[in-house]
């Protein structure tokens, strides 16, 4: 499966997973989980960057688009069923929790679950356990510098 993910270009082969959602935590991750964050297309990846800033016109200059390789043996559909509340922010504990028993189960590399970004089965995030023992099978396949279109958001006058 293809996986993307927006992050600064330093860290785009950086898989170790220590980065601010192992610091804070995340969605569906409790702090100190080595995990990353993906999207299933650029779009969803655009969309989740966008959660954090007013303007895409805002992204960092060091932000890159990576597009990733996982097999798709590697990962897990989410099957459950989601909290009524899942998709609030801030995040509940108990997406948390979720989050964190699917890590230790160690059953497969990433969880496949619905992005916040766009309605519930139009787009997913992928949970990605750098602890698992197969997460060396992610690749980096290709790095794309120009994310955003320079006419988004351009009739906010920003």
């Amino acid at each position: 499966m293809q996986l993307y993910r927006i992050c600064p270009e330093a860290f785009l082969e950086n898989f170790s997973g220590e980065g601010a959602s192992f610091k804070s935590g995340g969605r569906w991750n409790q702090p100190g989980q080595r995990v990353l964050y993906f999207a299933s297309s650029a779009a969803v990846a655009m969309l989740e960057v966008a959660n954090y800033l007013p303007s895409p016109r805002f992204i960092p200059k060091s932000y890159r688009l990576g597009q990733y390789q996982l097999p798709d043996a590697l990962i897990e559909p989410f099957s459950g069923i989601l909290p009524a509340d899942w998709d609030i922010f801030p995040y509940p504990a108990c997406t948390q929790q979720l989050g964190s028993d699917w890590l230790h189960s160690q059953r497969k590399v990433a969880l496949e679950l619905p992005s916040v970004t766009v309605p519930p089965g139009l787009g997913s995030i992928l949970l990605f356990n750098a602890s698992h023992p197969e997460a060396s099978q992610l690749r980096l396949e290709q790095v794309f510098h120009d994310i955003y279109n320079p006419r988004l958001f351009a009739g906010m006058g920003m």
